[in-house]
Parts: C-alpha cells; structure tokens; sequence
C-alpha cells in the first residue's frame, strides 16, 4: 500500500482538518492513525463505526473501548504536559492548546512519512517505526515546552526508549515498521 502523503492530505493540513487527514491515514492503515482518527473524529459513534467496519488485525483485535480509552489516556497526558509547562487556561482554552499541538504532531507525522520514503528506512516506505513516531511527538511537544515523557509510547524518562518500545510498543503500534537506516534523534 502506498502510504506517502498525497495532495488531498497537504490539503486537510492546510484546512487543519485532522478529522479528514488521520481517517485518510486510517484508511491506508497507517498505525498511528488509529489514535490520531480517535483522538479528532466528532463522535464516538464515527470510531465505533470505524473500528467494526475496519480490518480486525489492523485494529489489533482490539475494541471500541481500548481504542478509546488510547484517545482518552493521550488528551489527559496533554492537559497534564501542558499544566506542567506552566500554561494556565480555562477549558477552553486548554482544549484550543490540544488542537494546536494535535495539528503540530499531524504535520510531523506528515514530514516524517515524507522523509522515510524519500530516506528509504525501515522495510517499508511511508510506514514509521516506533522510533521514528516518538522523534515526532518529542519535537512537537518540545515546541509547547512540554518534556517528552508526555508522550505515551516513552512515559518512563529515565529507560531507554527502545527498552520501552520493546515493553509497551505493542499496545498503540503492533504493526509499525522497523527502525532499520534511522537514526533515533532522541538519547537517553
């Protein structure tokens, strides 16, 4: 399956329409997209639909709730990354700050798909390793000042990513790619 971003993609981008953009990944059963589809599509109903109309290995055998339960997990690591870096808003507008950051990490993701095809890593192009989704998420984050035990794929600050990626990878990522040819920007 081709996996590399098309023009309609650029465009949800552009629009900052991440509903559209990760249920176009979720449609090419780009891993990551299934958080991303939970985390910005407008219902509960839309996920359900998803989950039970999608490929059962794709969604790792896995339901409704876990996968929303990922989507639920990810926005409070957000809030609290957020709260920690010091940002002192209402609601909503920690809501608006979430949608930032979820539109910086749809736009890594993006870069980083287009760096893997054209860097040719791992086994196969446009599909990232664990690696490769933490960077990204680590660079995001960054740019909201939050530390990068935010993310949830390397909560544990002081094991090594890859220890965690072995441990817990499986639980958001049983399909990525692997990490052959790249070179983790992250050192612990």
């Amino acid at each position: 399956m081709d996996l590399s971003i098309t023009p309609q993609e650029r465009s949800y981008l552009t629009n900052q329409d991440l509903e559209k953009f990760w249920f176009s990944r979720l449609q090419k059963k780009d891993p990551i997209a299934r958080i991303g589809y939970a985390l910005w599509c407008k219902s509960a109903d839309d996920l359900r639909r998803a989950i039970n109309t999608g490929d059962p290995v794709y969604w790792d055998r896995k339901g409704f709730a876990y996968w929303e339960t990922m989507a639920r997990t990810t926005v409070v690591n957000l809030s609290v990354g957020l709260q920690k870096a010091g940002f002192n808003g209402t609601f909503g507008e920690m809501r608006s700050e979430i949608r930032k950051i979820g539109l910086a990490v749809a736009n890594a993701h993006a870069e980083y798909v287009r760096n893997d095809i054209r860097n040719n890593y791992g086994r196969q192009p446009g599909l990232l390793s664990m690696a490769q989704i933490a960077d990204y998420h680590h660079e995001a984050f960054a740019s909201f000042h939050m530390t990068p035990d935010i993310y949830g794929g390397t909560f544990l600050s002081r094991i090594p990513d890859e220890w965690e990626f072995k441990l817990y990878g499986d639980l958001y990522c049983h399909d990525c790619d692997s990490s052959e040819g790249y070179l983790s920007k992250q050192v612990n």
